[in-house]
């Protein structure tokens, strides 16, 4: 029950952020339009799912188990497990669809074109809850609540850093490569980071204290920097909105 309350909340709350985010737009130009990326997001699950199952398959056809018995370190296979199981193929995913979605939509400013992320990170968010939510036991379905938006937020990442750098080629100025690299770069690095240090944390389930003090140490910071972000956004918006291509 606590599962379910968790993960109806949490598809709740993205939807007052995401709904608010495109009302935020001054040309109005998306409407109805905003729904198709987090339609194109709730594919990005399964097909990771899909994907790494495949991998495992693979690992374990050529290595005989699978590639973290081959990891001594608990640090390393933590990261390990984080980057090839979550972090690299669902933000390699996520940016996939979304510039499949700009394609369709074809957003006119670097607002409504960080828009297509945010909402395939909504999407993604949707059907993950429901996958896995559902699935954990009560602490654990409470304790992914308050980052309800985290993958909104990386959308925000890669899409406001991929927008500018089309605005900024657009206008004929230089620092692109930055802005692309921190768009592709960052939201990898933070989900391989906060996936190591607390559902994959291999310390945790050696039951070590200093593992559990990092996985509390690594959510709190993500929760906090998740709604600086999801703030310095909304303050930014009327100037992202400004920016037409």
């Amino acid at each position: 029950m606590i599962g379910f309350i968790s993960c109806l909340v949490s598809i709740i709350l993205c939807t007052l952020v995401y709904v608010r985010m495109v009302r935020r737009e001054e040309q109005k130009t998306l409407g109805k339009k905003s729904i198709i990326p987090v339609a194109l997001g709730l594919f990005v699950p399964l097909i990771t799912t899909f994907l790494v199952i495949l991998v495992n398959l693979a690992v374990r056809m050529i290595a005989g188990d699978s590639f973290a018995v081959h990891v001594p370190n608990q640090a390393l296979r933590s990261l390990a497990n984080a980057f090839f199981g979550a972090g690299f193929p669902e933000e390699l995913l996520k940016l996939l669809f979304a510039l499949l979605a700009v394609a369709i939509v074809k957003p006119k400013t670097v607002y409504s074109y960080a828009l297509m992320f945010v909402g395939v990170g909504f999407g993604f968010t949707a059907l993950e809850e429901v996958l896995y939510g559902l699935g954990n036991n009560d602490f654990f379905a409470l304790a992914r609540l308050p980052n309800f938006a985290l993958h909104m937020v990386f959308g925000i990442i890669m899409g406001a850093n991929l927008g500018l750098a089309r605005y900024r080629k657009n206008q004929g100025a230089g620092g692109t490569s930055k802005l692309v690299l921190a768009a592709l770069i960052l939201p990898v690095l933070w989900h391989t980071i906060y996936d190591a240090a607390t559902v994959d944390n291999a310390g945790i389930e050696a039951e070590s204290d200093i593992a559990l003090i990092i996985a509390l140490a690594v959510d709190i910071a993500t929760i906090v920097l998740q709604f600086v972000l999801l703030v310095r956004f909304r303050k930014k918006s009327k100037d992202l909105c400004q920016m037409e291509f």
